[in-house]
């Protein structure tokens, strides 16, 4: 009987981690017009080692890298020195 119950419960976690996500997904807003934007990922709060990103190039193409969280900061530039 203690088996079934083992069994049963080894089945029903290994179902749990299956079916449930391990982190929320993160959604990206679009640039501004005429800008280049995006998200650098640091392992430190003092942002000096960088470990990831997510960026927007001036010509719309969407980059992702590295570790995607930890300590964050936003970055946005102007394309052709327009803000």
């Amino acid at each position: 009987m203690s088996r079934r119950i083992l069994v049963g419960a080894a089945v029903l976690a290994a179902a749990g981690a299956i079916l449930l996500p391990s982190a929320p997904a993160q959604a990206y807003s679009a640039c501004p017009t005429n800008t280049e934007c995006g998200w650098l990922y640091f392992s430190d709060a003092a942002h000096t080692n960088e470990i990831g990103g997510h960026t927007t190039n001036c010509q719309g193409v969407v980059q992702s890298w590295g570790i995607q969280q930890g300590y964050s900061q936003y970055i946005q530039n102007g394309c052709g020195g327009v803000v």
